[in-house]
């Protein structure tokens, strides 16, 4: 899966189950409050019928002649009565601050349920009962809520995750046909490249007085240009299959071999092309990863550049620096320019390739990238291997 079928796929996983979640959640919370203020109702109304006993037990002594009375109690719950002016005659607890106008109220975990009594009976005009409150079922409830939720994560996950590679698939199969675009292209320019740039150089070879003509150097630079196109679409397409041959490269020497097959580019624009390399830069690396490096950063400068500006290459034991005075990148396209198929500027040819490319071979190696440019002043950028 291409980087970005992963990104559009994640960001379409986070809104569906973000979303459908959100949804699902809300929904068992209000159920839960429901069902919560249900059963603490069903038990409010177990307290209401206990207190129905408790009047009628007063009622009975209230017409008991015995002359010692004993308070009626109970193992299922606690009472108290209070007369008409709220003051607590007796009971098996004293509530604190009880709230007489009430007819059902909570305090933490004990509800209270107050009845109010006529004829007064024993002089009672008000009972308070107290019961704790049984919080096993709500307990009950809430864990199978919890239990749905794993459960319809599970399943939304699930159904993203196949509606996710349903809605990507025309992506997929648009990226499938520019592979096979980029694979086909890349068979197709091998041999005509390589046959132009062979019989150009026989050219020089055979007839010396061609070697400054402008017609064989322009000839020459296109074929090279061609030849990195090819060498990026080669690149892009066997990356994942080749073998690395990691190995210590001296990419001073490397790089004014380099510079030598550029100055050919640099000449037919007229663009000034200036180095400053230090001796003996040594670096494990694949030769054909720091080739990709230096032939799109350096041709990239070369394409951008106008007539008559100039490029500047610095290798030191720290970083390799592509300097140029051409068109720059404007701000709002700098973070994409390293993305697959995007290119800076429309109007110059090429497929966007080869700073991803670059970045690529950058994260491979735990490398750094800078890139700094400024609108028609130039873009400078920095590998870095040494932090």
């Amino acid at each position: 899966m291409f980087a970005s079928e992963k990104s559009s796929l994640y960001r379409f996983l986070l809104i569906y189950i973000g979303s459908s979640l959100f949804l699902v959640a809300i929904g068992l919370v209000i159920f839960f409050n429901y069902e919560k203020h249900r059963l603490i109702d069903f038990q409010n109304s177990l307290i209401k019928v206990q207190s129905a006993v408790l009047v009628s037990e007063l009622r009975e002594l209230h017409k008991s002649k015995e002359h010692e009375i004993i308070y009626p109690k109970h193992s299922e719950f606690s009472s108290a009565i209070y007369d008409i002016d709220k003051n607590y005659i007796f009971g098996d607890f004293h509530p604190n601050s009880p709230s007489l106008d009430k007819e059902f109220y909570q305090k933490n975990n004990i509800l209270f349920y107050v009845q109010k009594i006529y004829p007064y009976y024993l002089g009672t005009a008000y009972i308070i009962v107290q019961k704790s409150l049984d919080d096993k079922p709500i307990i009950s409830v809430k864990t199978r809520l919890i239990i749905g939720f794993v459960i319809v994560i599970f399943f939304i996950t699930l159904i993203a995750y196949w509606l996710g590679k349903l809605f990507l698939s025309p992506m997929r199969n648009s990226i499938t046909l520019l592979d096979n675009f980029i694979k086909d292209t890349t068979h197709e320019l091998n041999t005509p490249v390589s046959t132009i740039l062979t019989n150009a150089e026989l050219l020089k070879d055979f007839y010396p007085e061609l070697e400054n003509s402008k017609e064989l150097g322009r000839i020459e630079s296109a074929s090279k240009r061609l030849s990195r196109i090819y060498d990026d679409l080669a690149y892009l397409h066997l990356n994942h299959k080749r073998h690395y041959n990691i190995e210590q490269v001296d990419i001073s020497e490397f790089l004014k071999k380099r510079i030598d097959y550029f100055k050919t580019i640099a000449k037919a624009k007229q663009i000034q092309l200036t180095y400053n390399i230090d001796e003996s830069v040594l670096l494990n690396i694949d030769k054909e990863d720091i080739t990709r490096i230096v032939d799109n950063l350096l041709g990239n400068a070369l394409k951008y550049t106008l007539p008559n500006g100039k490029v500047e290459l610095v290798l030191t034991n720290e970083y390799l620096s592509i300097k140029d005075n051409g068109i720059g990148i404007d701000k709002a396209v700098k973070d994409e320019v390293f993305q697959r198929f995007t290119r800076a500027n429309k109007s110059e040819g090429g497929f966007g390739l080869g700073l991803s490319i670059v970045v690529d071979i950058v994260k491979y190696y735990n490398f750094d990238i800078e890139l700094q440019s400024q609108v028609k002043k130039g873009t400078k950028v920095s590998i870095l291997w040494k932090k």
